[in-house]
């Protein structure tokens, strides 16, 4: 995993067990990797890893058992709420990237229905 120096890097391990979550990577109920496999992994300090899972905790993402590691999550309204948000981030940012590049919101639209269809654009 290579770090962005603009973002917190508990942040950017936050969103990568996300983003495992959401495409299943990472299953419901799932034990994920200790705070110090993570840390030794990732090459971080094991503070920041514990900030990640109590932040990840508070967002009832994970469950830790105290002896027995993290979990993913079993309850399926959070995995559904974490792909809700990330299909309307990916929109929002295709759409604002597009209108940057002089595109209507018709042109977008269009492009987006063919490209759904399987078709081409030009």
């Amino acid at each position: 995993m290579e770090f962005n120096q603009k973002v917190p890097i508990y942040t950017q391990i936050i969103d990568d067990i996300k983003i495992k979550f959401i495409n299943g990577t990472y299953q419901s109920g799932q034990e994920i990797p200790s705070r110090r496999e993570l840390a030794k992994k990732l090459g971080v300090n094991p503070n920041t890893i514990q900030r990640a899972y109590r932040e990840m905790e508070d967002m009832k993402l994970i469950v830790t058992a105290r002896g027995q590691g993290s979990f993913m999550t079993s309850d399926a309204k959070i995995l559904e709420a974490l792909r809700e948000e990330a299909l309307n981030d990916a929109v929002s940012q295709s759409i604002e990237m597009l209108r940057s590049f002089g595109k209507s919101d018709e042109d977008i639209l269009n492009t987006m229905k063919k490209y759904m269809k399987g078709e081409k654009s030009q």
